[in-house]
């Protein structure tokens, strides 16, 4: 097995503070959470008597839903938003880390508690967010909850996901770029070259782009940049360098979906709420939907939005929109964008797809929503609002012009008569390879999502070996993914690249031709690089690592971090200088040595700080270690090559985990000896496993999952997998095991080397008396 699949796994258990992700318990929509703040009375009237203030004031806070009942203290509590501010229904921000500096709750830094004051429904911001997620955006997750203040009720709110670092670190495996939220008037509309000038740009006091990582920096730079190419490059020359800077394909989607749910309070309509990240891997743009209570017929400018011409969207604040007028002024992206429009009318927002899930969750909030006095105050909204505001066959009152359900249904008539192709030439609008960073001997298969109204009459993969001036040409077929609801799925060809052998590399493109013999390749600009995953032998190891590390050791600034160890088994110093370390198989650059002249010496140990604070004594890197488990990689000066590299599963507080002997290929738990010799004593007695368990990491998977089982007593393992059907498509006999922790890597392939497909499979273990199942899903 080559050293770069090395899976080894363990277990671990969860606190608070567990770097483990289990966010998505905050976010669970299938019951109604419930949020308790306490606070100094004198405190929350200050809080109400200065409404345009961000002041953070003191107080305990206790969150309880299905799986979570837990009491912080010492959080930050104020208002938020801008026109529920002087409403009687006020929103409300929750910082855990304001007077705990760090502090994260289930993974979280802040909750954004939103009161909804402007709709009856108390539901549309919250299905926009899902409807983002179904289609594969991008997207905050948001669910419904109870809030009370000092035992009183505020009232029903929906809990939507805060935009910042930790949301990038959930969404992009490069998560260490500049992320700007965008509030009117954000236009992208060009000043001048000076990155300052949008930096200082300002709206009644505050920030129209405004940086929200990376602050000490303050680089505006790639912003300008975008800014610039946007405005300012030609019609002929703009989709070569619009495509460079800008997941274009994401902003049409983004524009598509607004269009359909009629939320205006955007970039389009009214130059606001959006973000933009910057991930510096790519060198790219995304953009990040943001706030979406005025929508599904919510209209304050007697617009009727669900017929509204999804070409010429109504600006409530007029001007020029770069970002969205020259991208219609363009026959490809705008019959991209059509495409987008009927793709995701006929498969994502037609009412019978997703009117159950509007409807458990009526259902679900409705005595909450009854019981919430608050709601009433600004509008006068009834509990009859509140029922009928969910209407198909009609509803209006003040500014809510349509019921939900009236709204998509009329929305999803007027769309279909309203789109018009204009039979631009075909386009490949997403292009991936797999694997990233392929061995000598792995064929690589190329992914693009394309595009033609009237139909494709070739697709092929165009690649040009390093030292060779002939393409080869392998042809690609048309795989969509069946009942999908991402676009790019259902617009997915697929073709595969011979092994490149030892040292091999290359570049291709993706060639397309239609029905009417027009063609063209993309990238449009630069051939896609390729080149095989090679490794360097007799070098510095991965020795020991700690991934939950609590009473260990110490850094030299007294906190328990995760750590790394590095050990020289050669018999020559190595240079360190200028070589990586990550802990994102996408992004094999993540954190650079920057010491000059570092050297290990031979039998020399090196403990490396994973915790994001690089200003502190020692060696710290910019990310911190998960204790669910995660890929770590030491990478060469080249930025490719991997001297060593690990994919571990679930931690144990204070166990590390190495290698023993020191060096050697095989790994096992450890008692810690940071910059020493492994132990030989290994993992303590009590840390051996007291039950029979299975589980698999990662799950779901593509290609393979690595299936992890553990012990309490000596038998003899057996472990099957069937298809759907009841099908056995694999035996495994582990023969006669101790107690332990043992695992093995199922590489997604039949008994008979072929490879399953994509679906749900039963994995069943059994030793002994002890029977266990698993569903494993396989993404190809």
């Amino acid at each position: 097995m080559k050293k770069y699949f090395l899976i080894l796994i363990g277990f671990c258990t969860f606190s608070l503070h567990s770097q483990t992700d289990e966010s998505w318990k905050l976010y669970d929509d299938s019951h109604l959470a419930r949020v308790d703040v306490t606070i100094d009375s004198l405190a929350l009237n200050w809080i109400y008597n200065n409404v345009q203030s961000d002041s953070e004031h003191y107080a305990i806070f206790r969150f309880k839903n299905n799986w979570i009942d837990e009491v912080v203290d010492s959080i930050g509590f104020r208002l938020r938003g801008n026109t529920s501010r002087v409403s009687q229904k006020k929103s409300f921000k929750i910082s855990f880390n304001t007077f705990i500096k760090g502090r994260e709750f289930f993974g979280v830094d802040k909750l954004n508690l939103n009161g909804e004051h402007n709709d009856p429904s108390i539901i549309r911001s919250k299905l926009c967010f899902d409807l983002f997620k179904d289609m594969g955006k991008t997207a905050s997750r948001a669910n419904h909850v109870t809030v009370y203040i000092n035992g009183k009720y505020y009232g029903l709110y929906i809990s939507v996901e805060h935009i910042d670092d930790e949301f990038l670190e959930k969404n992009f495996k490069d998560d260490t770029g500049n992320l700007w939220k965008c509030l009117y008037p954000a236009d992208l509309v060009f000043i001048n070259n000076d990155p300052l000038t949008y930096k200082n740009l300002t709206h009644q006091g505050r920030p129209v782009y405004e940086l929200k990582t990376n602050e000490e920096i303050g680089d505006y730079s790639k912003l300008a940049r975008l800014i610039r190419i946007l405005n300012n490059t030609s019609a002929s020359n703009l989709p070569d360098s619009l495509e460079s800077v800008i997941d274009v394909p994401g902003v049409l989607n983004y524009l598509a979906m607004n269009i359909l749910m009629g939320s205006w309070d955007d970039y389009w309509s009214l130059m606001n709420n959006y973000y933009l990240y910057h991930n510096p891997s790519e060198d790219k743009f995304q953009i990040i939907p943001y706030d979406y209570d005025n929508s599904f017929g919510v209209d304050w400018f007697n617009i009727n939005w669900a017929n509204a011409n999804p070409y010429l969207f109504p600006k409530v604040a007029s001007g020029y929109r770069p970002l969205a007028d020259r991208l219609m002024d363009n026959n490809q992206y705008r019959d991209l964008y059509t495409h987008f429009l009927s793709f995701y009318r006929n498969n994502v927002y037609m009412l019978p797809l997703w009117e159950y899930r509007v409807d458990s969750l009526k259902n679900m909030i409705t005595t909450a929503a009854v019981g919430d006095t608050f709601r009433t105050l600004d509008y006068g909204f009834t509990v009859n609002d509140f029922l009928n505001s969910y209407s198909a066959s009609g509803y209006q009152n003040q500014h809510v012009k349509f019921g939900l359900k009236q709204f998509v249904n009329q929305r999803n008539q007027s769309i279909q008569s309203q789109l018009n192709y204009k039979n631009a030439q075909p386009i490949a609008y997403e292009i991936n390879f797999y694997p990233e960073y392929p061995s000598p001997t792995d064929s690589i298969y190329v992914y693009a999502s394309c595009f033609s109204k009237i139909g494709l009459a070739e697709v092929s993969v165009h690649f040009t070996k390093d030292g060779s001036t002939a393409a080869q040409i392998f042809p690609m077929t048309f795989v969509p993914v069946p009942n999908t609801k991402k676009v790019e799925e259902a617009d997915r060809w697929i073709g595969v690249i011979p092994p490149l052998g030892e040292g091999g590399s290359g570049k291709f493109t993706v060639f397309l031709k239609d029905v009417q013999n027009r063609t063209i390749s993309y990238p449009r600009k630069d051939p896609v690089k390729i080149k095989a995953f090679s490794f360097i032998t007799n070098s510095v190891v991965i020795n020991e690592f700690m991934a939950d590390n609590k009473t260990t050791i110490q850094d030299p600034a007294g906190e328990y971090d995760d750590w790394i160890e590095l050990y020289n088994p050669t018999s020559s110093p190595v240079l360190l200088t200028g070589r990586y370390l990550t802990d994102k198989p996408g992004n094999l650059t993540k954190w650079k040595f920057t010491q000059p002249n570092l050297y290990l010496n031979p039998g020399e140990f090196m403990i490396i700080w994973c915790d994001e604070n690089q200003g502190q004594p020692g060696i710290h890197t910019n990310f911190k270690l998960s204790a669910d488990g995660e890929f770590i990689a030491l990478t060469d000066i080249d930025g490719v090559t991997v001297i060593d590299s690990i994919t571990f599963g679930p931690q144990t507080s204070d166990i590390s985990f190495g290698r023993f002997p020191d060096a050697s290929s095989t790994y096992q738990f450890l008692s810690p000896t940071p910059g020493y010799s492994n132990s030989s004593s290994g993992i303590k007695e009590t840390d051996l496993p007291a039950d029979f368990t299975v589980s698999a990491f990662p799950n779901p998977f593509n290609p393979s999952t690595t299936i992890q089982y553990s012990l309490a007593e000596m038998g003899e393992v057996n472990i099957r997998i069937y298809d759907v059907l009841g099908r056995e498509i694999v035996s495994i006999n582990e023969g006669i095991k101790t107690t332990g922790r043992y695992s093995l890597i199922w590489d997604g392939k039949d008994r008979n080397g072929v490879s399953a497909g994509s679906g749900i499979y039963i994995l069943r273990i059994n030793s002994g008396k002890n029977n266990k199942s698993l569903k494993l899903l396989l993404l190809r």
